[in-house]
């Protein structure tokens, strides 16, 4: 039987793996770039909360406020000093991709001498790596932990945000103008390179909540955004790459199968161990989903396919 405590944990991890899943997402359908240091934009936003609220104990709403502002900013001059500066000189995409795992070993090297200055700066606990901040969220309200509550908050508002500024915006169409025909775009007057630029900053700080949500549910040090990047382009293929509601829908399908159903085949079997090779799950998803669906899940015409199902099975009972 699962714990509630292992089902808040496991929502915990969706909720971060969605917001990880759409900022992949966004830079893909703007910039085209599958982006290797996206788990790392995470991690460089959990260590802001860490300093923030561990370090100089101010309160967890100003944390996340740095997350956010912190991942952001990595991500604006991953793609201002990096992408665009490599695009500029006719670099191809798989250069550009290829730049982006440079990005993401120069980013766990930055946070390693972070760590190593964190420790001096906090004494208390000699420690910057290897850490968790469950202990400041465990505290119960309505029968579910705080940091349950404030996962299912920052996602919410996150994906609300997100919605108005596509829907109800001057901004939010020309990102969706750029996003379908970007050299059309750029003649109807669309600045696409202040949207690409907008499209890297939301990832970024989608990427710094995810990454201190994290913190909620695992330990976390330098390169627990490298171990993690796997699931997030799970995320994104299993849902669709060229979707933005894939991304939701991908982000809950795999960080729900990691860990609710990894847990609960573990107890079935009685293996306790089978929980630390989650990751297999992940890996399986998008092979199946590129065999199957090459689209993901939102590629799917699943109008046509429930028809075909149907169809397949009054034959069978007609033959019988």
């Amino acid at each position: 039987m699962v714990s509630i405590i292992f089902l808040q944990n496991s929502l915990i991890y969706a909720n971060a793996l969605t917001l990880l899943a759409i900022g992949l997402t966004l830079t893909y359908l703007t910039t085209k770039i599958p982006n290797f240091a996206h788990g790392s934009l995470a991690i460089v936003g959990a260590y802001a909360l860490f300093t923030v609220v561990a370090v100089y104990r101010h309160g967890i709403g100003l944390g996340f406020a740095a997350s956010f502002l912190a991942g952001a900013l990595a991500g604006l001059l991953q793609y201002i000093l990096v992408l665009r500066t490599l695009q500029r000189r006719g670099t191809d995409p798989l250069g550009l991709m290829i730049s982006t795992l440079g990005v993401d070993i120069f980013l766990i090297g930055v946070l390693n001498i972070y760590a190593d200055i964190l420790t001096g700066m906090h004494p208390a606990t000699g420690t910057s790596r290897d850490w968790s901040l469950r202990g400041m969220v465990s505290g119960r309200v309505a029968g579910a932990t705080e940091g349950f509550w404030i996962s299912v908050g920052l996602t919410l508002a996150g994906l609300v945000a997100l919605y108005l500024l596509l829907t109800r915006t001057r901004l939010g169409v020309a990102m969706r103008a750029s996003i379908e025909n970007p050299s059309l775009a750029e003649v109807l007057g669309v600045n696409v390179d202040l949207v690409y630029m907008l499209s890297w900053i939301i990832a970024g700080g989608f990427a710094g909540l995810a990454g201190g949500l994290l913190s909620f549910v695992l330990r976390i040090n330098p390169v627990v955004g490298s171990e993690e990047v796997v699931s997030v382009f799970a995320a994104s293929i299993v849902g669709g790459l060229q979707s933005l509601l894939g991304a939701v829908l991908g982000g809950y399908l795999v960080g729900l199968s990691e860990t609710l159903g990894t847990g609960m085949l573990a107890e079935a079997l009685n293996m306790p161990g089978l929980v630390v090779y989650r990751k297999v799950v992940s890996l399986s998803l998008i092979v199946i989903v590129l065999l199957l669906a090459p689209e993901g899940l939102m590629g799917v015409n699943w109008r046509k396919f429930v028809k075909r199902v149907t169809l397949r099975r009054e034959e069978a009972v007609e033959t019988s």
